[in-house]
Parts: C-alpha cells; structure tokens; sequence
C-alpha cells in the first residue's frame, strides 16, 4: 500500500492526482500558460482535502512528456523540488502513453492505440502501444516529425487512434472521436502506479524529461512565470 502523488503540465490542462492506498482523487484545469502559477497551489489543495501531508508521501510521478516544453519544465522543477525536500523516489510518466490509455480505458476492445499529440511548430509527437488486460505498454519509440510523416503510419493503423493533434487538418480524414484527449494526472496515475509496482520510481536526478527535440527556442528568463507567484 502506497501513497503516490502524480502531477502534470505537459499540455493545456495542469492536472494532480493522489492514489491513496488505490484510493484515488484529482483535480484537473485547464490553465494554458498559468501552469506555474497553479500546480504548487492545486497539489496543496489535493493534500489538504485528502487529509494528507506531505511527509505521508512515498513517492512523486510526474509527466515528463513529450508535450509543452515549458510545462514539462515545470512539472520536473516542482518534482524534483518536492523529492529533494521530502527524500521521495520519483518517476516520469509518458504524456503519450497516458493519451494511449485513457483512449484504451474507453474501448475494451481496444488492442492497440496510436497517440498523435499536437507539438506546434508544424510537427507532432506520436506513438504506438500495445493494450494488454487494459494496461497499455510501449509497442515502439516515440517519435517527433511532419503530421505527413505520421499520416503514413496513422492511415495504415489498424488500432485506436487519440490525441489532440487528430485535429490538425492532414488528419481530417481519418476517425477523430477520441481527438479531445490531452494526458491527464488521474490516468496518468495508473501507470505510475505500475511503475510503483515494478521498482521503477528512484533519484529524482536519474528521472529526467523527455522533449524529443534537439532544440528549443525557450524565453529568456526572465520571461519565464515564477513557480513561487500564487494567485
């Protein structure tokens, strides 16, 4: 039995989860931009509502992406943060994984499912995992291109597509009925849970992001929202 604490802000939504003992709550906004603003005041709140503290944690699980760079900066500095001060093991959680599986959760005939998130700059994020007794696994590498270069995969894909980058217009064609979906903390917290399981939560220097771009045009710093301004 485990008290885990999963966060995200790797796409428009910042989302908290807290499984306590498989007992799980969440709260999720969708905050574009204001993800420093919000996500230490809505993991506070989850706590505080559950009658949790923070030394009752065992550990931290957090989107570590792909998705929002800066969310995803954000998400790691506030884990990382949280695991230093309260000596917790750490693990992040695929973005594109937690889009496969809430598509998944939603078709029990589901088999296999092709998450397509929108990375903006005229690319997407994609990649394919497996549904085995409804838990999803990764069925190849995740990868970053033209929405033309995962067209080619999509078109030919004989399982679940999902993800918001269904909504760009060279995927127009193809089934969008689970398009709307963005990674989650509650979903998000299944596989953490998983991962809990097997042994994979450790250092939070060893739990790093992954972006899939080898460059990013970031803002200067002094640009970027101060994770200690509250509302």
């Amino acid at each position: 039995m485990s008290v885990i604490l999963t966060i995200d802000a790797s796409s428009l939504l910042c989302s908290v989860a807290l499984n306590i003992n498989g007992e799980l709550v969440w709260n999720t906004e969708e905050q574009p931009r204001r993800h420093a603003q919000r996500l230490l005041p809505m993991i506070d709140d989850i706590l505080a509502d559950s009658g949790i503290s923070r030394h009752q944690l065992d550990g931290l699980a957090f989107g570590r992406g792909p998705g929002s760079f800066t969310g995803i900066r954000i998400a790691v500095s506030v884990a990382q943060g949280l695991a230093l001060g309260l000596d917790l093991p750490v693990c992040g959680v695929s973005s594109l994984e937690t889009v496969a599986l809430a598509a998944a959760s939603n078709d029990e005939t589901a088999s296999k499912v092709l998450a397509i998130m929108d990375a903006h700059m005229g690319e997407v994020f994609w990649g394919q995992f497996d549904v085995i007794d409804g838990m999803t696994q990764a069925g190849g590498v995740e990868q970053v291109g033209s929405p033309e270069l995962c067209l080619t995969q999509a078109s030919e894909f004989g399982g679940l597509l999902a993800g918001d980058g269904l909504s760009l217009a060279p995927f127009s064609e193809l089934n969008s009925a689970y398009a709307t979906i963005q990674p989650e903390a509650r979903i998000m917290a299944a596989l953490a849970d998983r991962e809990w399981n097997n042994g994979n939560f450790g250092s939070p220097d060893n739990q790093l992001p992954v972006y899939l771009r080898n460059s990013v045009a970031w803002k200067k710093l002094d640009e970027q929202p101060s994770l200690l301004k509250r509302n």
